[in-house]
């Protein structure tokens, strides 16, 4: 059964940038009962990839530190 994600595209996406592709993101179910999920979507190819509470918590908190060479 496919999750009934919700996702949500960063403002940056929805200007001129948006024909370069973007992520989004879905957190409606990571409280679900079932096993919690975020779940990040790649809008070029519509790829999902799901991620539990602990492993999306840790990647906000080494991103907001700057711990990624982009």
């Amino acid at each position: 059964m496919k999750r009934p994600y919700e996702f949500v595209k960063g403002t940056l996406c929805n200007g001129e940038n948006s024909g370069c592709g973007c992520v989004e993101v879905a957190t409606n179910l990571v409280d679900d009962k079932d096993g919690g999920v975020v779940a990040v979507r790649d809008t070029k190819t519509g790829a999902v990839l799901e991620f539990d509470r602990h492993e999306w918590e840790g990647f906000l908190k080494s991103a907001k530190n700057n711990e990624f060479d982009i």
